[in-house]
């Protein structure tokens, strides 16, 4: 004998112990058994400890938005956990307590069980590097990168791109620590994106008086950052790629990158400054380093 539909059943039997009246119950039964499960979004954020990811966080909330009217609700759970570049591979390969973050190809993390979204969130801005300095320790002249030892954080991506090119690295073991160790010497040039260092150096100014944006170097290397997607949640996956096409075809992502760094571009000045191209081992590397970078081909 077939299964009767939930519905059916719920429906018949309200009719025959209701008298023929209505049952209330009966749409409530149904929209709960029918219902989709709310779509969980696990992603590395430590609140005000990351302010300088607000941009990444504002584009995804806006994504999983723009796609309410195909994938319902959502549910972001944040992951605030210290971890290296290793452990988030692993944990977004396991798919249960990150489920997303982003990331570089060729990198720890984009070689994970991950579904990329091609789309370059930045633009290119995370391979634009300005250095963050403690003049007491900076060269009074820069010939060669190698001059200076870079600071980055532990198992950044970046290191190895550093390294693959022979310039000197100090790993911290925190994102905090690196201004503590610039306070002592132990590096020259915190060097950090375009998209974050003008807000780091505001943010930190206030408990590391020295701290300097430095105004003449520009450090750049092909960097784009794709959003990474546990290949245990494709459904996420199709969601991001649809929210993202939708925003830029609106033009919201567009608007929303250059609410967020239009100004600090300006202030910045790319094209004013004297820049050191890097190959990155991420990447093929035949034509790398070839051509100007985009932001430096036409002056404002």
């Amino acid at each position: 004998m077939r299964r009767m539909h939930l519905g059916f059943t719920v429906g018949f039997f309200c009719f025959l112990f209701s008298g023929g009246s209505p049952c209330a119950a009966q749409q409530a039964a149904i929209e709960s058994a029918t219902a989709a499960p709310v779509m969980e979004v696990r992603y590395f954020d430590r609140g005000k400890k990351d302010a300088r990811h607000a941009y990444k966080y504002q584009l995804i909330h806006e994504v999983l938005e723009a796609t309410r009217a195909e994938y319902g609700d959502y549910k972001v759970v944040p992951f605030d956990a210290e971890s290296s570049a290793k452990r988030q591979a692993l944990l977004i390969s396991e798919g249960r307590v990150l489920n997303l973050t982003w990331a570089s190809p060729g990198t720890v993390i984009a070689n994970a069980d991950v579904i990329a979204i091609p789309v370059d969130i930045l633009k290119g801005l995370l391979g634009y590097r300005i250095c963050l300095i403690n003049p007491a320790n900076f060269p009074p002249a820069i010939l060669n990168l190698s001059d200076m030892v870079i600071g980055q954080g532990l198992n950044w991506s970046d290191v190895d791109i550093y390294r693959f090119n022979d310039i000197p690295v100090r790993e911290a073991p925190s994102f905090e620590a690196l201004f503590d160790m610039l306070a002592v010497k132990r590096y020259q040039c915190l060097s950090l994106g375009a998209d974050e260092v003008v807000f780091t150096w505001r943010e930190k100014k206030a408990d590391y008086p020295f701290l300097t944006l430095e105004p003449q170097l520009l450090i750049y290397y092909d960097h784009p950052i794709y959003l990474q997607v546990s290949k245990k949640s494709p459904e996420l996956a199709r969601r991001l790629e649809l929210g993202l096409a939708k925003l830029i075809h609106n033009g919201r992502f567009d608007a929303l990158f250059d609410q967020y760094h239009a100004a600090d571009l300006k202030f910045l000045a790319l094209h004013q400054r004297r820049y050191f191209c890097m190959v990155t081992p991420y990447l093929p590397l035949s034509g790398q380093c070839t051509e100007t970078p985009v932001l430096l081909q036409h002056q404002p």
